[in-house]
């Protein structure tokens, strides 16, 4: 059967275009697949992991998703309707166009928008399918009268949850011979509820005001005296971003809460604990559902048409009262105290996810197509015929890894896209650099495990990762999802002499690449935190330290002109030191209105001091997702003489693109 997938654009990594991107993962096992984009090029974003067997049709290649190549508006998509301005009259006639001739078994649109529009456009031989991402009571009062008109053309119209479908409009659909028809949305399971401890909680969504992102941080906050171990990380873009990150700073969270500005991934569900689900209204159970696929388990408020259509109390989550942070925090103290609890509900997680896997969804929409009638709308289709830019799947079939980090620190590789695959060949990238680590494939041709040990021969710096054939011929591997909770853990690296860590990233171009730290010696920052003068520093010693006589505090200034500054000694044990700096004397010996130190750390043996840095865990780089707050004070009277003025001066400690701890100091006007 030939089946295609309506979609606005595949060029992002959109919460539509992953939704189409799993969708597709549905079908391509049974059927033929295509994709159609309204905007955009045909080639997907790396992100989406498209099936390497759906094909992929522009209408508009040259169109970015979000530009207009018509000023006048759409006449297909209902005026009202949330999507509306993203249409224009030149969509509607390359949607004409396109399904006039397509040749396809079944249209699936994936929202209201599209859905409109498929309704009004004849499709020869084809059965006619519209999912509703959203309840349509949140469509405006409007928009509905006229959806429930378009919507009784179609042959099939399919809802998320329950509670949507039981809606007075798909009463009136059902009436007119529609089938609908609930069917979750599809979501990528995880292997198995056992996975690594991270003490990680996480909270993903749209940076918006119904979503009470400070619902969970005040929450959060309440837990730290009890479970100071904890680290939440919050997901998502939208125009709440600085309001969130400034409450971040209010709760003196700023050590403990990662921001992180992007859609989320089902690696961020793997690598964490507990998922916190605080919105006041939800369209659906996705959010809850992501997180139980991977195993995760829930703290989510009892919002219609979301968390309670999924989860009972007790059963792989928990429920709470919209906006009731003390439960929320209560919630989240029973998961964080109770190891066994956390691991009964992973297990429990992932079988309530069952029902919403792609194997699953696919099943659904079979028995669909077969309770459409045939001959309603015309007999299924033979040929087919394309319009626009399109990519052949065998175009998009490039070698990809997926990672995990296992038990012991080692990572397992998994290969898709290849076939005959001998090794996977890690290479330093770079003039000069000639360091090469290869690792058998095994499992058919579509494992490898790395040591992290056996990489410890490559120096600082980046590395990139090959699959190679028999033939010792090279191809360079695609990122896919990498899940590196585990990461955190040292201890499976303790026995080296000198400090070694590596973790996996995308580049810009989506390839698979390493980012290598490899020092003789290494202070790992652990915490930062703050008096009313001073930044309190603490942390570990790894590699070749001289520790008989005192360890130094050092700052150094970047500008010119270079100094080395003693900022004060600092205290150690077992392996641990702590450092008071002083601010001071930052300010005793600025010079410029603006200026960068590094933090550093000297023994007595007299080498070269040591950066001081976070990089034991999993985020390769740390400034884009944590941001310290600025200590600002005046300057004590008489610091540089009676009669030179006072300032205001402000010192904030950062992170630089390797991860190392610098401070910026400014004088403010």
């Amino acid at each position: 059967m030939n089946i295609e997938i309506l979609v606005h654009t595949l060029a992002t990594d959109s919460i539509g275009a992953r939704a189409a991107a799993r969708l597709a993962q549905s079908f391509v096992a049974r059927h033929q697949v295509t994709v159609v984009t309204v905007r955009g090029a045909a080639e997907p974003h790396p992100a989406l992991r498209l099936p390497a067997e759906a094909d992929v049709l522009a209408l508009a290649p040259s169109v970015a998703a979000g530009d207009r190549d018509d000023d006048e508006t759409s006449q297909l998509v209902i005026a009202g309707d949330p999507e509306f301005r993203r249409y224009n009259r030149a969509d509607d006639e390359r949607l004409r166009t396109h399904l006039s001739a397509s040749g396809a078994d079944v249209v699936v649109a994936l929202s209201s928008a599209l859905g409109a529009a498929l309704a009004q456009c004849r499709v020869p031989h084809a059965r006619r399918i519209a999912r509703q991402p959203a309840p349509v009571e949140r469509l405006p009062e409007s928009v509905r009268a006229r959806w429930a008109e378009l919507y009784s053309e179609l042959d099939a119209v399919v809802p998320l949850t329950r509670a949507d479908a039981a809606a007075p409009e798909y009463g009136a659909l059902r009436a007119a011979g529609v089938e609908v028809r609930q069917i979750p949305e599809p979501m990528l399971l995880a292997e198995s509820p056992d996975k690594p401890t991270t003490g990680v909680v996480i909270s993903a969504g749209r940076l918006v005001s119904h979503r009470r992102v400070e619902v969970a941080l005040h929450a959060f906050a309440q837990t730290r005296a009890t479970q100071p171990g904890w680290q939440l990380r919050v997901v998502g873009t939208g125009p709440l971003r600085r309001e969130t990150r400034e409450l971040v700073t209010a709760l003196g969270l700023h050590d403990h809460v990662l921001l992180f500005d992007r859609e989320v991934g089902e690696e961020d569900y793997y690598d964490a604990d507990v998922a916190l689900v605080t919105a006041e209204r939800q369209d659906s159970a996705r959010p809850v559902v992501e997180a139980l696929a991977q195993a995760t388990p829930v703290i989510a408020t009892d919002a219609p048409f979301g968390a309670p259509e999924v989860l009972s109390e007790g059963r792989g989550g928990l429920l709470v009262p919209v906006g009731d942070v003390h439960a929320t925090a209560r919630a989240l103290e029973r998961y964080m105290a109770d190891g066994s609890l956390r691991s009964a509900h992973r297990a429990q997680a992932l079988r309530i996810a069952q029902s919403a896997g792609t194997e699953q969804v696919g099943d659904a929409y079979e028995e669909l197509f077969g309770a459409v009638k045939a001959g309603v709308r015309g007999r299924w289709g033979r040929g087919r015929r394309r319009t626009g830019g399109d990519a052949p799947a065998e175009a998009r079939t490039v070698p990809t890894a997926d990672c995990r980090v296992l038990p012991d620190g080692a990572w397992e590789i998994a290969l898709s896209g290849v076939s005959g695959a001998r090794s996977v060949r890690v290479k330093e990238a770079g003039k000069g650099r000639k360091g090469v680590v290869d690792f058998p494939v095994e499992g058919g041709g579509s494992r490898a495990r790395i040591d992290a040990r056996a990489l410890a021969v490559l120096g600082e710096g980046r590395a990139d990762v090959y699959v190679v054939d028999g033939r010792d011929k090279e191809r360079r591997l695609r990122y896919g999802r990498c899940t590196l909770g585990g990461a955190r853990d040292i201890g499976h690296l303790s026995d080296l002499n000198h400090f070694h860590w590596v973790l996996p990233y995308a580049t810009e171009g989506g390839y698979f690449r390493l980012r290598v730290w490899s020092r003789p010696s290494h202070a790992e920052l652990v915490t930062v935190d703050y008096s009313d003068t001073s930044l309190w520093l603490t942390g570990w010693l790894h590699g070749e330290w001289q520790l008989g006589g005192e360890l130094m505090l050092l700052l150094r200034r970047r500008q010119e002109p270079a100094r080395t500054l003693a900022a004060g000694r600092v205290r150690f044990e077992s392996g641990w030191f702590g450092a008071e700096l002083n601010m001071d004397e930052a300010m005793r010996a600025r010079l410029l209105m603006r200026e960068n130190w590094d933090v550093l750390l000297a023994d007595s043996g007299g080498s070269e001091p040591v950066r001081v840095a976070r990089i034991a865990d999993d985020q390769v780089v740390r400034r884009d997702v944590q941001r310290f707050p600025e200590l600002v004070r005046e300057e004590p009277t008489g610091l540089f003489g009676p009669d030179v003025d006072r300032a205001v001066v402000g010192l904030r400690p950062y992170f630089t693109a390797d991860n190392e701890l610098s401070l910026v100091v400014t004088e403010h006007p």
